[in-house]
């Protein structure tokens, strides 16, 4: 059988002993009844009388029984300032009646303490009687000596004793309240910025509401009506014999994505709600599928599993949004360039994998006769900017690329590197895809 070891006795000290508040006391007040229990002894010791002519011997050998009774009153003064009173002034006059000097210091702090703990009628009831009883004492002292000297003298131990603890404390009261007025003002101050705040949030917010659905409006009125219009018309031209059966096909496929598309933009104007988009990573191969039939050399590899499925969806259209935007640009900018796509795992930043997008073409040369090559099958669907048209584009591809990027937790490089276009994606991989068995997928075109 094991025996543990005496464990030491931790060390405690005294202000440790003292809780910071015991049955509603607070720390201080403790203090400060055991400071004037300790002044009291000190003024006995030395014999300092309070200047009475009485001196009852019972009394006053028995002044430490009144002098603790007056100190349990200190420490009543917060939470229970009647009784302090009767603790307080019982104990001043057994000790003023002994010719101890304890008594004035127990006056001091019982009209002290009434002021400035007392309800508002108790203090002004304290403070009056403060004055009452001053020049009481002064009046009476004067009818009984006849003489300047002791009225004087009775008159500053008045004063000393209670008119300066009712000026002290009703100055300390006026602070208090004073102080509570000011945090109530920046209350109602901050409750007041916030109300208006949410007002102008409000108000904003049905700006943009009214905003959203006017846009909607336009949308489904105008664009989704030729959308209709289009797809409608590609799916007639199918049951028609002709030479371009796979253009059309993929013109009716585009339109109907793109239909489905606006349809869910609508959807979030009007409600708000955030559906899930069309485009994600396992729709890359109809996307680069749709640019091969326009003439288009794509050369796409990937060690993603099903394309990257796996990924979460909002990983899965930032990589369809990137890649679609780069495809258009080097479709608008460069026509005739071959493009080399690829999509991977990369780990040599650290250990969390990131997916990496690559999209890169060669630089073109600025000739007036740079075409793309005809493609075998037909010209160039309606749904791509056609070659011949201006180069010049609105300006908002690579932003809104860099904003796709940044709402990914990812990063987006452009730029010109050693005679090619590059546009490299890289976003964190918070589900990591499974490597395919299939190292790579590379297609080109026929």
């Amino acid at each position: 059988m094991s025996h543990q070891p005496p464990q030491p006795t931790p060390t405690v000290t005294f202000s440790a002993r003292v809780p910071s508040r015991a049955w509603g006391i607070r720390r201080e007040d403790f203090w400060l009844a055991a400071g004037y229990f300790a002044v009291f002894w000190i003024l006995d010791a030395v014999q300092f009388g309070a200047g009475t002519e009485f001196d009852l011997p019972l009394l006053a050998k028995n002044w430490p029984f009144f002098a603790a009774l007056g100190c349990i009153g200190v420490l009543l003064r917060r939470t229970a300032t009647p009784v302090m009173a009767v603790f307080c002034g019982s104990a001043a006059v057994m000790l003023l009646l002994g010719n101890h000097p304890a008594a004035l210091v127990l006056v001091f702090e019982l009209f002290f303490s009434l002021v400035l703990f007392g309800s508002i009628r108790v203090s002004t009831v304290a403070a009056s009687s403060a004055v009452g009883l001053s020049v009481l004492l002064t009046l009476v002292v004067l009818a009984m000596t006849g003489r300047a000297e002791p009225t004087v003298v009775a008159a500053a131990m008045a004063a000393l004793t209670l008119l300066m603890p009712v000026e002290w404390a009703g100055n300390l009261r006026k602070a208090h309240r004073l102080a509570e007025s000011e945090s109530a003002r920046a209350e109602a101050v901050r409750q007041s910025a916030e109300h208006r705040l949410l007002a102008d949030r409000s108000a904003h917010e049905l700006a943009l509401e009214r905003e959203r659905q006017h846009m909607a409006r336009e949308l489904h009125d105008v664009l989704s009506a030729r959308l209709s219009a289009i797809a409608l018309q590609s799916g007639a031209a199918l049951h028609t014999p002709s030479p371009h059966g796979r253009v059309l096909a993929q013109i009716r496929t585009e339109s109907v994505a793109g239909l489905d598309e606006l349809n869910t933009m609508i959807r979030l104007l009007q409600t708000g709600a955030l559906d899930e988009v069309a485009g994600n990573s396992a729709d890359l191969p109809s996307l680069l599928e749709q640019y091969r039939l326009a003439g288009s050399v794509i050369s796409f590899d990937s060690s993603l599993n099903d394309v990257g499925d796996l990924l979460p969806p909002q990983l899965q259209t930032t990589v369809y949004r990137v890649a679609a935007e780069s495809l258009r640009n080097a479709y608008r900018h460069s026509p005739g360039t071959p493009v080399t796509i690829s999509l991977n795992i990369a780990r040599e930043f650290g250990p969390s994998p990131e997916i990496v997008l690559v999209v890169s073409n060669p630089l073109p040369q600025r000739t007036p006769e740079a075409r793309p090559p005809a493609s075998t099958e037909g010209e160039a669907p309606a749904l791509l900017p056609h070659p011949n048209e201006s180069i010049d584009g609105t300006g908002t591809g690579i932003p809104s690329m860099h904003f796709r990027a940044a709402h990914a937790s990812g990063t987006l490089t452009v730029g010109a590197r050693s005679g090619w276009w590059v546009v490299e994606l890289r976003l964190p991989a918070t589900a990591e895809p499974r490597p395919s068995s299939e190292v790579s997928r590379k297609g080109a075109a026929a």
